[in-house]
């Protein structure tokens, strides 16, 4: 029991770190890459285009940033899947749709207190982000479950835990953030809602690996 809860213990502990350190560079990493891509792009399109030129920034931002996270949590995952390198790939594309939910979060949060709407008032653009973030938490859950071939069991368990996790984001973005949109306050977010996300994510892991353990 002792040895198990060391090994619980340490493998929490080391996906929590490199999570956090994930999170923090990735979206510092890929807030300068969306910008640098902006001043680019836009020096071959008009004004007209800057909406559009914007999107393509948190694209590529979030990409960046799903990257980093999907490489410094497989530093954790590859002594015990094989073929985990996939985890990345399917961090890149989970983290893009997560990405721009999150921002549609921020967005709708940061409308209801400039016009001086309350949460009742808003309720649709509410519930159209917070039902799009679930259904984003929803796929970066089934293509990470994908990408380690889990079983139904363990993936099941992997995608509610990210339904949950996103959920708890929206709820702290709905009632306590303010005046936060757009590619700026992202990263911010992120980096300090990490630990949250770490958290959970390393308690979840843990019970998949004792599955995988037992089985072998």
């Amino acid at each position: 029991m002792s040895d198990q809860n060391s090994f619980s213990l340490g493998v929490w502990g080391l996906w929590m770190l490199l999570t956090v350190i994930g999170f923090i560079l990735g979206g510092f990493v890929g807030t300068g890459v969306g910008l640098v891509a902006i001043s680019i792009v836009s020096m071959f399109f008009p004004p007209s285009a800057l909406p559009y030129v914007a999107d393509g920034s948190i694209v590529a931002a979030a990409v960046v940033a799903g990257v980093m996270i999907g490489i410094f949590q497989w530093f954790v995952l590859q002594r015990w899947f094989s073929n985990c390198l996939w985890w990345i790939l399917a961090s890149a594309f989970g983290w893009l749709g997560i990405a721009f939910t999150i921002a549609f979060v921020m967005s709708t949060s940061w409308w209801r207190v400039n016009q001086s709407l309350s949460l009742w008032d808003d309720r649709g653009a509410i519930a159209s982000s917070v039902t799009s973030l679930i259904i984003a938490a929803l796929v970066i859950g089934i293509l990470q479950s994908l990408a380690l071939r889990f079983t139904p069991s363990q993936a099941a368990l992997w995608i509610v835990m990210n339904i949950v996790v996103f959920l708890i984001a929206a709820i702290i973005i709905i009632f306590g953030v303010r005046n936060l949109a757009g590619i700026y306050s992202l990263p911010v977010f992120l980096a300090a809602y990490s630990p949250i996300y770490a958290a959970i994510s390393g308690v979840t892991l843990i019970r998949v690996l004792r599955d995988l353990i037992t089985v072998k």
